[in-house]
């Protein structure tokens, strides 16, 4: 009812003065006088510097130009307001504006630089927008100052693909123990894509399990989740659970192999709990799958490690697609089913270390009971037992970090940084 009361008030105003009432016509507001100074200003812009943006939602760059302002009749002016606009006419069309406050004295019959640095938002790559410019000035007694805008083309180049975090682990659980609480705090505050390496839950893969024990803790980061299904998931109905409770996160149903894009990074999900030897149909399209990517670097998660050094120790039927991956040039293989952390030097099939190896993390350290070292494997560079976290993976477009993160108290830690190999099937 008071918006009411308000509004009405106006309304008669408007039709009293429509009438023909005493209401006295406003003047408009004279425009300030002109000012006699005369200033020119001149603009070059320094190449565009692009702005990685992970949420893909705009493309973002900065640009700087160097402007010189010159007065030309002999009368002080100061520059107040700089208003950039970025426009295109591409489809679809775009403009971008924005406004800095300033205070730029040019002296009388005199010059002035300033660096301009502003941000803008494209919406595409554009080889022929324009940069225009527009100069609010005035003169010491306040008169404006009229300058002729100043307008130049550039070019808008592609938005670079930001670095993509990949993290998570394996063999996770829930109820009844803390520990998957505690590194899904650290999901928490780790953005980026997760990853399951298989065993999201224990005994067996139900969807009660799934709902009630996986879902309270790691499930809250299912909306960003790639799972890859291990043998607890499988245990229970081969896997029917997993699939429903996970959906596309999971791949196709009964399957579960799948291959996405993540950054600049080819991302391959593999299913260990069904054939993946030579001549299998997982196999095949792995090999399909790997002559077809055309990106630099590729990580493969697979709940079954070839090599480990833990309890339940190697796998020798992941051979045969390790040989493959190593052929295509696969950077990096995560796995859990052993419930440790460790990280092995790049090697191929055969356990030999190469410098254009597969780099293989064991990180079953999810929230399960931890497991012992059984026996050390070859070309293993660090084990630990002990402690449960998340591998945090920083993929770059030529390299990538690696980063054991431990549970709020733990002190053990692993980090460090690779570059991705060469291919020999290409």
């Amino acid at each position: 009812m008071a918006a009411r009361t308000l509004v009405l008030p106006l309304v008669l105003a408007a039709v009293v003065t429509a009438c023909g009432g005493d209401q006295t016509p406003t003047s408009p507001t004279p425009a300030p006088p002109a000012s006699s100074a005369v200033v020119t200003v001149s603009a070059a812009p320094n190449p565009l510097t692009a702005i990685a943006d992970p949420s893909g939602v705009a493309e973002r760059y900065r640009v700087s130009a160097n402007l010189t302002f010159q007065e030309t009749v002999g009368k002080a002016a100061t520059v107040t307001v700089l208003k950039v606009t970025v426009w295109s006419t591409a489809s679809p069309p775009w403009s971008s504006t924005s406004s800095t406050n300033v205070s730029i004295a040019v002296d009388a019959k005199g010059t002035a630089a300033y660096t301009l640095p502003t941000t803008f938002d494209a919406a595409a790559a554009d080889p022929a927008a324009r940069w225009q410019l527009e100069v609010t000035a005035a003169d010491a007694e306040g008169k404006a100052v009229k300058i002729a805008p100043v307008q130049v083309a550039m070019t808008v180049p592609p938005r670079p693909v930001a670095d993509a975090v990949f993290v998570g682990a394996g063999d996770v659980d829930g109820c009844g123990r803390v520990e998957p609480e505690y590194t899904a705090r650290l999901l928490d505050r780790i953005p980026g894509t997760v990853f399951v390496a298989g065993d999201a839950t224990y005994p067996s893969g139900t969807m009660a399990s799934y709902t009630n024990c996986y879902g309270p803790t790691w499930g809250r980061h299912l909306w960003r989740t790639f799972a890859a299904p291990g043998n607890h998931d499988y245990q229970s109905d081969g896997g029917a659970a997993f699939y429903q409770y996970f959906g596309t996160a999971a791949g196709p149903p009964g399957l579960g192999y799948h291959s996405h894009t993540l950054g600049t990074w080819h991302v391959i999900m593999l299913n260990s709990m069904i054939p993946v030897k030579a001549g299998s149909p997982q196999y095949e399209w792995l090999r399909q799958d790997l002559a077809a990517s055309t990106a630099a670097c590729t990580v493969a998660v697979v709940h079954h490690p070839l090599f480990s050094s833990g309890e339940h120790g190697n796998n020798a039927f992941m051979r045969d697609a390790w040989n493959l991956m190593f052929q295509y040039g696969v950077d990096i293989v995560a796995s859990g089913h052993d419930h440790t952390y460790e990280r092995f030097a790049p090697q191929d099939a055969n356990g030999r270390a190469s410098a254009r190896g597969i780099r293989e993390f064991v990180v079953g350290t999810g929230g399960y009971a931890l497991y012992r070292r059984r026996q050390t494997q070859a070309n293993s560079e660090v084990f630990n037992g002990e402690t449960y976290g998340v591998l945090k993976l920083t993929l770059r477009s030529s390299g990538y970090d690696w980063e054991f993160v431990p549970i709020d108290g733990a002190t053990f830690r692993d980090s460090g940084a690779g570059l991705c190999v060469t291919p020999s099937m290409r």
